[in-house]
């Protein structure tokens, strides 16, 4: 499993996740990895989004967030065509297995995954994030239905 996070002006490193996540891992992970890439954030001014897995909602979670000053992005579940690393993921799978890949290691697999994430175009992100005022537009349009992001 892998957890990343990306904004308007970049992405950040990511990290392989080991074992079945909960809480107190994944609160981890903010610590380590999104709280470091928000300390750059010009202006200090954003808004975090997860989807609604169990341990992104939990109490502990919202209260570890809260106490960074976080505020994170209400939207409704099953709707991950509002989140735009589910495009990332596509976008990386697509370029980690082109050809065919297949991998006989996970460490293979792994670094492919990493030359997916570093390759990734700035461009490509920051029109990701652009669009999401348009896909929530697009959503209230079709009545909640999913789209075709």
């Amino acid at each position: 499993m892998v957890w990343a996070a990306f904004g308007f002006n970049g992405k950040m490193a990511f990290a392989f996740l080991h074992g079945r996540q909960n809480s107190p891992k994944y609160i981890e992970i903010q610590e380590n990895h999104l709280m470091t890439f928000a300390e750059n954030i010009e202006g200090g001014n954003w808004e975090y989004q997860h989807d609604n897995a169990l341990f992104h909602t939990s109490n502990a979670t919202k209260n570890y967030l809260n106490s960074k000053n976080v505020t994170v992005l209400e939207w409704p579940p099953m709707s991950p065509e509002l989140n735009p690393i589910e495009n990332v993921w596509c976008i990386m799978s697509r370029k980690v297995y082109e050809n065919g890949g297949q991998f006989y290691s996970v460490n293979a697999l792994k670094t492919s995954i990493e030359s997916a994430w570093f390759n990734l175009e700035p461009d490509k992100l920051q029109t990701l994030n652009m669009s999401l005022e348009k896909r929530v537009y697009d959503v209230i349009l079709n009545n909640g239905k999913t789209l075709n992001y």
